[in-house]
């Protein structure tokens, strides 16, 4: 990488950091509001669903539960994708737990010794796929209006992994080294060591999920704001940037458009997960930019193939448009405060782990 192409990047970076640090300055209520705004949509919304299953997604990779999946299904991954076996487990867990699981999945997988580099990193992008949770329980119902609008744009974001995944994999993966990779020996663990360390690190991992969500949600509303952007493509920067906001914002226009927009929101993933991704990545030496683009990629072919699925079938059509979508979930719930007890729990077993260590 060339001396302009490294500090690109890092320009951008230091822009969109001066430019929060300036707009927090300048507009602290504003600020405060969003952030607000954003870390209760995420206590209530996200953080139920994604600390659970990233926790449980940790075990199932220590313990190697995905092995008879790997046996039967995983067959097609190495004719399809030059990909061998095992990716087919962590593909299972992002579609069923949600982004950044699958990636997170590749990463320990990776660290095994089951994975080239580019071979992580093709796969990392193939399972950066998102549950049926938020697509179906938040897009659809609450957003759109109609559950078969959610669980529309939640398969097709699946199946555009898998027909891009094809070419792409083939692409960046010139030749397979799969039979002469070894795995590493796996240290033999108990069972509620392997418990403690999924929920710790599942909790650390949640903690900078938030993190990336806020920086991010807050950076784009005060760009927005700023710049002055109105109307879909409003929605549309939002989805670049952060995909629930983005969804969000694209239910008030309701019909195709508003579909369509939803699934590239939730297909891409926003600027937030590719971030999340690439640290978790990062800590590995794996590069995200393979994945940034793969999920741009399906982004746009999944807003294409909503926008086309919802304008021929009625029945797949939003049927009502809300705004303030998150503030329709009652504070009465239970699982988030459930969630948030685990959640410190982890934390506290993680410190506790780092400090009693041998040194």
């Amino acid at each position: 990488m060339t001396k302009a192409k490294k500090y690109v990047p890092v320009s951008l970076v230091l822009f969109g950091t001066v430019f929060l640090f300036v707009s927090v300055l300048r507009y602290p209520a504003e600020c405060a509001e969003c952030a607000g705004d954003t870390l209760r949509s995420l206590y209530e919304n996200v953080l139920p669903v994604l600390f659970p299953f990233m926790a449980i997604s940790g075990i199932i990779t220590e313990l190697r539960l995905t092995l008879p999946l790997e046996k039967t299904v995983g067959a097609l991954f190495p004719r399809l994708f030059r990909l061998p076996r095992c990716v087919s487990g962590p593909f299972l867990l992002g579609a069923i737990c949600s982004f950044p699981v699958g990636a997170a999945a590749v990463t320990d997988t990776y660290r095994e010794g089951k994975l080239t580099k580019s071979e992580a990193e093709c796969a990392a992008a193939l399972a950066s796929v998102t549950g049926p949770s938020f697509p179906v329980a938040v897009v659809g119902t609450l957003l759109l209006g109609n559950v078969r609008t959610g669980l529309l744009i939640y398969i097709v974001q699946l199946l555009t992994a898998f027909a891009v995944g094809i070419p792409y994999c083939r692409l960046f993966i010139k030749e397979s080294r799969i039979e002469e990779m070894r795995a590493r020996p796996r240290e033999r663990r108990g069972i509620l060591s392997v418990i403690s360390d999924a929920v710790s690190s599942a909790a650390f991992r949640c903690v900078a999920v938030c993190g990336t969500v806020l920086f991010f949600s807050l950076f784009c509303d005060r760009l927005v704001s700023a710049v002055g952007i109105t109307g879909k493509a409003e929605a549309i920067v939002y989805s670049l940037f952060e995909f629930s906001e983005g969804c969000r914002n694209a239910s008030a226009y309701g019909g195709a458009t508003g579909a369509a927009i939803c699934a590239f929101a939730v297909s891409f993933g926003g600027l937030s997960v590719v971030a999340q991704s690439a640290a978790i990545m990062g800590k590995a030496g794996l590069s995200a930019v393979k994945l940034a683009l793969f999920k741009l990629i399906c982004g746009a072919v999944s807003a294409f193939a909503v926008f086309a699925l919802t304008s021929l079938f009625d029945s797949l059509a939003p049927s009502v448009t809300t705004s303030p979508a998150f503030l329709s979930v009652p504070d009465v719930r239970v699982l988030p405060q459930i969630t948030a007890a685990l959640f410190i729990s982890g934390i506290v077993m993680r410190i506790r782990h780092l400090i009693l260590r041998p040194r």
